[in-house]
């Protein structure tokens, strides 16, 4: 149920990773980020590549080495049981709230493109993915992650070449006139405006590590294929679709600035940026192809919300029962996952109908500081564990605490961009939880196989 009897198809497992790090924000959010602004974003997209070689040979042999289920196994073998609750808690909690998230600003979206009130298309997600992942499991959630990577890519693929057909020659040379291919903005600024180089690359990594390492929604395909060889082609795989996949949606909001330029009179004027795709395959694609793109955006919001409900499911079953010896046997463990998957698919669904909120700026930035709050901390704590022997469960915890109230510091009182806040998590918790380490030494534990210093390469 949770890691699909290991027998997933490599390049299945690539695809559901893609299509779960892109989400419906990807697809509607950075066209209209890229459609107001420019691409000083797409280099923060492609960090992804840099990180795919610290998850193929860092990451991946410590999660098949101790056969984890969940990622946080990891945390109490290198630390204690205390901190491997911790990182799974703070886990479920981003989680879901990043299934209310996807959920609430999928649905605003889509209000400009279909007779749907966003509270319906929240409802119509929520319960389509509570249905195929309890049924179904892991291996549910991979299979439809393949096949919604196939229509949201091809709906994407054809919204382009149709935008720019529509544009001609005139709107695309308006797109130079008006700087939008811009990548670089030199500068020392850390707050939302003109975002800086330094920042998209610090930022890009760090969230990207953090994933990769971290998130038990990743971790969890490396568990599905047979082996590490096939486990790390489809990390290789998900590093391949990245490259094109961005040219693509930043192309889209490229395509939409030139085609907008060329007809200003077709552009409503009271819609929201968020809402200039959906508003367009509304207004401007014939009724059965806008169809399929809509079909593409809802399969881009699934595939992410999906892999939430399964994931936190494992977590909790993993992490919070079974140590304690909560269920008697394997059957009624079993039965508690599949509970606990529409428990939680029920309770994103429902902070999602509360999240439906008009008055949200950008998609793209309210998603950042959302993966930001959650992720630093966790990326903090593998990081520390997996590059550092003196690391000690006291000192970790300590770090924890400070990294996660200074990633509610940067919320509530600074303009930081969100796109720094990860990176800043892991920074504060690693350096805050190797010197609390050193103040508060605690007896050496065996680290065989728990540190890049100790890990049995051979095996």
């Amino acid at each position: 149920y949770f890691r699909g009897g290991q027998s997933i198809p490599w390049w299945a497992a690539g695809c559901s990773i893609f299509a779960t790090m892109l989400s419906s924000l990807t697809f509607t959010g950075l066209p209209s980020k890229t459609f107001a602004q420019d691409w000083t974003y797409f280099i923060g997209n492609l960090t992804i590549i840099a990180i795919a070689p610290i998850a193929v040979f860092v990451a991946l042999p410590f999660f098949r080495q101790i056969n984890a289920t969940s990622a946080y196994e990891y945390l109490e073998r290198r630390f204690n049981l205390l901190i491997r609750l911790f990182g799974s808690a703070s886990f479920t909690l981003f989680h879901i709230f990043r299934m209310a998230v996807v959920m609430s600003l999928t649905g605003l979206a889509l209000s400009a493109a279909t007779p749907l009130e966003p509270f319906q298309s929240v409802l119509i997600m929520g319960l389509l993915c509570i249905a195929y992942c309890t049924l179904g499991g892991i291996e549910a959630v991979i299979w439809t992650d393949t096949i919604q990577t196939v229509v949201l890519l091809g709906g994407g693929l054809l919204v382009f070449v149709m935008l720019v057909v529509g544009a001609g020659s005139e709107g695309m040379a308006a797109v130079f006139d008006a700087d939008k291919l811009n990548l670089v903005n030199m500068n020392w600024d850390v707050t939302n405006s003109q975002i800086a180089l330094w920042v998209i690359i610090i930022g890009g990594l760090g969230q990207n590590l953090s994933s990769y390492t971290a998130d038990q929604a990743v971790v969890q395909r490396y568990m599905t294929t047979a082996d590490d060889k096939l486990a790390a082609k489809s990390i290789w795989v998900n590093a391949a679709l990245v490259f094109p996949a961005s040219l693509l949606f930043f192309g889209l909001g490229t395509a939409l600035f030139a085609f907008y330029h060329q007809n200003p009179a077709a552009l409503d004027p009271t819609s929201r940026a968020d809402q200039i795709l959906p508003f367009y395959i509304a207004t401007q694609m014939p009724v059965g192809i806008a169809g399929l793109i809509i079909a593409g955006i809802f399969a881009a919001a699934q595939s992410t919300v999906s892999t939430s409900m399964n994931s936190t499911a494992t977590t909790i079953v993993t992490d919070f029962m079974r140590p304690f010896n909560i269920c008697k046997n394997e059957k009624s463990y079993f039965r508690a996952a599949q509970i606990i998957t529409v428990l939680m698919g029920i309770l994103g669904t429902l902070i999602g109908l509360l999240f439906v909120d008009p008055s949200i700026k950008s998609l793209f930035d309210s998603f950042l500081k959302v993966i930001g709050l959650f992720m630093g901390v966790l990326g903090g704590l593998f990081v520390l564990g997996l590059t550092s022997r003196k690391a000690n469960a006291s000192g970790t915890l300590i770090g924890a605490v400070v990294g996660a109230c200074y990633m509610f510091y940067l919320w509530k009182f600074t303009h930081v961009n969100g796109y720094l806040y990860t990176t800043a998590g892991i920074c504060v918790c690693y350096i805050t939880g190797l010197v609390m380490s050193y103040v508060i030494p605690s007896k050496q534990k065996d680290l065989t196989g728990l540190t890049i210093f100790t890990l049995n390469r051979k095996s």
